[in-house]
């Protein structure tokens, strides 16, 4: 069954997490995807083809309107990064690095 417009909310070692329509479906990416260079990240919409046991595959990803390379997210409406003001005295270098 074709899922269009699904979610990805976890990625973890070569496993994907996508979410619609309030279920979780733990999916791997196609081969092809490593050969075009491309690797879907948390916050992506992609296309998934399930197997109906709540296993699927990641076979589209949809073009992103933003990301981060590291944490690696995509689609950020807002972030947040909190640092101290006084001790340890705040480092504008690692918040840089942080962005």
């Amino acid at each position: 069954m074709l899922i269009e417009n699904a979610l990805i909310v976890k990625s973890l070692s070569g496993f994907y997490y996508a979410e619609h329509g309030g279920k979780i479906i733990e999916c791997r990416a196609r081969g092809i995807f490593r050969k075009e260079g491309i690797k879907p990240f948390v916050g992506d919409r992609a296309a998934v083809v399930t197997d109906g046991g709540g296993q699927g595959t990641v076979t589209a990803v949809y073009p992103r309107k933003n990301h981060l390379i590291r944490p690696p997210l995509a689609n950020l409406d807002c972030l947040f990064i909190t640092a101290s003001l006084a001790e340890p005295s705040p480092s504008p270098l690692l918040i840089d690095r942080l962005i």
